[in-house]
């Protein structure tokens, strides 16, 4: 049995993970910021789950474009390095001559290397971690040409938010979304 101190397991959230529970939270229940008309961002996840359908395209009137840069930090690992010693063992051998009574036995040893190699912790090296992917997102006004679904935020490829800059605020604009809120 336990003991109850190893037991109990410790759950430690990070800040970046605490932060997208918040708003899935906030979305679900609703916010008193938010009207209930309008559409809550969507944190993550796949176009199943916001909603859309892989392979449908969006139509609307260009409003705003955003782009949020990638965000690295740095970060350390243990640096494993091979360490070998030479070791030597004692290697038995026999040999016989002779048949029956006249059988004769001789013993004799012999050392043998080998090389004996184990991974050890020898300092630190660094890294660069991704903490926030980059994404690119555009948000539409009178989407599927219906005027009371403004200002909805969709998640794009790098080519379509190209593209979306190259278009004049209200213009037309359509395109597949990789997911819908930014």
């Amino acid at each position: 049995m336990r003991s109850a101190k190893t037991s109990t397991a410790r759950i430690r959230i990070g800040p970046a993970l605490t932060a997208g529970l918040l708003a899935a939270l906030l979305s679900a229940c609703g916010s008193p910021a938010a009207p209930s008309g309008s559409a809550a961002p969507v944190v993550g996840g796949s176009p199943a789950d916001s909603g859309l359908r892989d392979g449908t395209t969006v139509s609307g009137l260009r409003d705003d474009i955003r782009h949020i840069t990638r965000k690295t930090a740095t970060g350390t690992r243990p640096r494993m390095v091979e360490r070998c010693t030479t070791r030597v063992r004692k290697v038995k051998h026999t040999s016989s001559t002779g048949k029956g009574g006249t059988r004769k036995t001789r013993t004799w040893y012999t050392d043998d290397s080998y090389k004996d190699c184990k991974k050890i912790q020898q300092g630190t090296r660094s890294y660069t971690r991704v903490v926030r992917r980059a994404r690119w997102c555009v948000e539409l006004d009178n989407v599927g040409g219906n005027p009371a679904k403004d200002d909805v935020w969709y998640e794009v490829e790098a080519a379509v938010h190209h593209k979306a800059t190259q278009i004049e605020e209200g213009g037309k604009l359509s395109f597949t979304p990789l997911r819908r809120g930014c």
